[in-house]
């Protein structure tokens, strides 16, 4: 009985650490490799659990400054378990408005590039086709200062 509940036990543990790892560094090195040869400025960890009672989980969105006359690029790394991939927008400063966003004639790519004409502070959105839950890992890098 004591060897049937400390594999049981065991079992729990090992799912609870395989499930987190999907999420973990492995996405981010997967993230930094896809980044390129553009220069590393951020990371973003995107991970939307729905609750019981929650029909959607939403979206998770981070302020970013951007300098004007410079070219970034954002990338991303869907978590292996995820249903579809992360939608990833950047809006102008209200939110009101996409820039840019890795959504496209219906298909979702894993990158896009901005040309930032005017500084200052942006808003970089995640979430999931029909409100699913998921986890990703994106990076911000800068491609080249344009003159």
């Amino acid at each position: 009985m004591k060897k049937s509940l400390y594999s049981l036990l065991f079992l729990l543990t090992a799912f609870v650490f395989t499930s987190h790892a999907q999420c973990g560094d492995d996405l981010l090195k997967q993230a930094l490799k896809e980044m390129g040869s553009s220069q590393y400025i951020k990371d973003f960890t995107v991970e939307l659990i729905k609750e019981k009672k929650d029909v959607k989980t939403g979206y998770v969105k981070f302020s970013i400054f951007l300098n004007s006359n410079t070219q970034y690029k954002f990338n991303v790394a869907n978590g292996a378990s995820n249903i579809d991939k992360v939608v990833m927008q950047l809006k102008d400063k209200e939110a009101t408005r996409v820039l840019a966003s890795n959504l496209y004639n219906g298909k979702t790519f894993d990158e896009f590039s901005f040309v930032c004409r005017k500084a200052g502070v942006y808003n970089l959105s995640f979430s999931f086709k029909g409100g699913q839950e998921g986890c990703a890992k994106a990076v911000m890098s800068l491609v080249k200062q344009i003159q």
